[in-house]
């Protein structure tokens, strides 16, 4: 898959444990949005490894080479996916105190650390009616048979919950609800067809809706909005997995 900016291509391949993206031409102020968006968007798409080849990238101005600073601290938090980039002949010091730099691709998928082992589970979630109770009620399952504490269960239940209901107030398009247990945390992601971002309004002057948002800030460690290859979005929220039940 291949896309073009105003002086950035971006080329796109799926490797089995990697998105290898390539950035070729002149970043600038005019192709800097769309080159950000796009590894997040990548990113959204949840692959092993993100790996950015830049050898053939000309940043206009040295301080836009923040961008894979800036796109490394958002995927921190989600989905928590390595990123690395590879470059021959990038400044030392410039990007490589955030993330690993590798001369090549080979090096890169030979040497980007994977994340450790991670349970996912996912449930696609028509417009329909029950579709709320069957999202809390698959959130349950899958967080009891990952023996998790029972205030994250619940708590998981309630930021599904939400969130889907945001999807079926807010937009057209059904959900795909999405869940993933890393070593410390457990994320809550819920996608949608709409491009439209996701906004915490409760609590603003003149909104009378349920609590949404504001809920899944509370339950969360942190919570966000991402946009997705689909050209959707994905809400997500991430919560301390607690200490399983049964342990000492």
């Amino acid at each position: 898959m291949t896309g073009r900016t105003t002086s950035v291509h971006i080329g796109l391949q799926e490797e089995p444990d990697a998105t290898v993206v390539t950035l070729t031409g002149a970043l600038d102020v005019r192709s800097y949005p769309e080159v950000r968006d796009t590894l997040l968007k990548c990113a959204a798409e949840q692959p092993h490894v993100l790996v950015v080849v830049i050898d053939d990238l000309v940043p206009v101005a040295g301080s836009l080479l923040s961008i894979f600073a800036q796109v490394w601290m958002r995927v921190t938090d989600w989905p928590g996916i390595p990123f690395v980039l590879v470059s021959a002949g990038l400044p030392e010091g410039a990007i490589a105190r955030f993330m690993p730099v590798y001369p090549t691709v080979a090096a890169a998928l030979r040497g980007a650390e994977l994340p450790p082992d991670r349970r996912r589970a996912r449930l696609a979630l028509p417009r329909a009616e029950g579709t709320a109770r069957q999202s809390r009620d698959f959130t349950r399952d899958v967080c009891q048979d990952w023996q998790l504490a029972p205030e994250v269960v619940a708590d998981a239940r309630s930021v599904a919950n939400e969130l889907v209901e945001n999807v079926l107030a807010h937009t057209e398009s059904g959900a795909v609800l999405r869940l993933e247990l890393r070593p410390k945390v457990l994320s809550v992601a819920v996608a949608d067809d709409s491009p439209v971002p996701a906004r915490l309004r409760e609590g603003q002057s003149g909104y009378y809706g349920g609590l949404g948002l504001l809920l899944v800030a509370q339950l969360t460690k942190v919570w966000g909005c991402t946009p997705s290859m689909a050209g959707g979005k994905v809400v997500w929220g991430v919560l301390a997995r607690g200490t399983p039940r049964g342990s000492g």
